[in-house]
């Protein structure tokens, strides 16, 4: 009986043995890397506080609208625009004088919006006519309030669909004259104010 070769054996094992640790390293290696390149991601959106805003303020509206059981308005169709992301948020931040002296009403609004041309323009860091309009009609619905309506939870809600009742029927499409065709592409939202959203309401008296 011829006994096997314990030199060729051993070379066997080795081979084996260091083919499966050449594996294992090639998988330690890509889970690594795949494992750098999702913490380089997180950290990069977490960099952006533009975007952890738009964020927010698309998922409070998102909850708001739920809450309303309002009907949702169709989106705005073409220009590459697509119906998944999320509106333009216009951060709007003032602070009022109320009817008592030495009182003031700092107040910040975020009005976002469902038709991103209009989102664009009232959110361009140069002035524009929509912005200018946007931030006057602002102005003039918030104004004119007492100590007690500010301090009034009722009259802030008021106050918010207010804005958003005036700013839909101000920047509403108008419709087509007779006999004119509309291409799909380009059809805009009947409502083109998605939400607006009272992120700061505080008093000082």
């Amino acid at each position: 009986m011829k006994l096997p070769d314990l030199k060729a054996l051993g070379m066997k094992k080795l081979i084996i043995f260091g083919g499966i640790g050449l594996v294992v390293l090639g998988l330690l290696g890509g889970g690594g890397l795949y494992l750098k390149k999702k913490l380089a991601a997180k950290s990069a959106a977490q960099a952006d506080p533009q975007k952890i805003a738009a964020d927010k303020a698309a998922a409070e509206a998102a909850a708001a609208h739920a809450e309303s059981g309002e009907e949702e308005d169709e989106p705005a169709a073409g220009g590459g625009h697509g119906g998944g992301e999320a509106p333009a948020v216009m951060i709007y931040q003032k602070i009022l004088n109320l009817d008592r002296k030495n009182a003031y009403l700092k107040v910040e609004l975020h009005v976002l919006f469902r038709d991103p041309e209009l989102g664009k323009a009232a959110t361009s860091d140069k002035p524009t006519p929509e912005s200018s309009e946007i931030r006057s009609l602002l102005l003039e619905l918030l104004s004119g309030k007492t100590l007690e309506e500010a301090s009034d939870i009722e009259t802030r809600e008021f106050v918010r669909n207010e804005i958003k009742d005036k700013l839909n029927e101000k920047f509403a499409p108008k419709p087509p004259k007779p006999g004119e065709k509309v291409d799909p592409k380009l059809k805009k939202p009947k409502k083109p104010v998605k939400e607006v959203l009272v992120v700061d309401w505080a008093i000082s008296a």
